[in-house]
């Protein structure tokens, strides 16, 4: 992927899981009516998203996420070696969000700590899964709306 492709790519990327783990996130609320209605459903894609995004340009996850595949001496290339990257990469940010989001509902205290450990594992499983199941397809995306040749 040239870098046009790949900034897009992540920006697909990013949008799709912020808007699979606040769904998550929102269900595991008790659905829109608790969390205060579709704008807030709406701000609660919107803030995640931003988190991902900036943290990503701050953190480099992916050569994080190729860097404990390799020292588990996964294959590069092999399916092992891209379960382990996608673990790694979901788990920075699943903990970056999730962390931020109860911090920002609930302030700093214990209780925003103890909301977000009971709810940590499965947006951590659901975002694996989102993200296992995305990929490919939303490199595809980022090719076809980008052609090599258009950079």
């Amino acid at each position: 992927m040239n870098k046009k492709q790949e900034q897009l790519f992540v920006l697909i990327q990013d949008l799709c899981l912020a808007f699979i783990i606040n769904s998550a996130a929102t269900i595991l609320m008790g659905g829109i009516a608790n969390v205060g209605g579709v704008g807030y459903f709406l701000l609660g894609c919107l803030i995640p998203f931003t988190i991902n995004y900036i943290a990503g340009l701050i953190i480099p996850v992916s050569l994080v996420g190729n860097a404990v595949a390799n020292f588990f001496r996964c294959k590069q290339g092999s399916f092992i070696h891209y379960v382990v990257r996608i673990f790694i990469i979901n788990a920075i940010y699943v903990t970056i969000i999730s962390i931020t989001i109860s911090l920002l509902n609930n302030g700093c205290t214990i209780d925003a700590i103890t909301k977000w450990w009971e709810t940590y594992y499965i947006l951590h499983i659901v975002g694996f899964i989102a993200s296992l199941l995305l990929e490919r397809g939303c490199i595809k995306l980022a090719k076809i709306i980008i052609k090599d040749d258009e950079f």
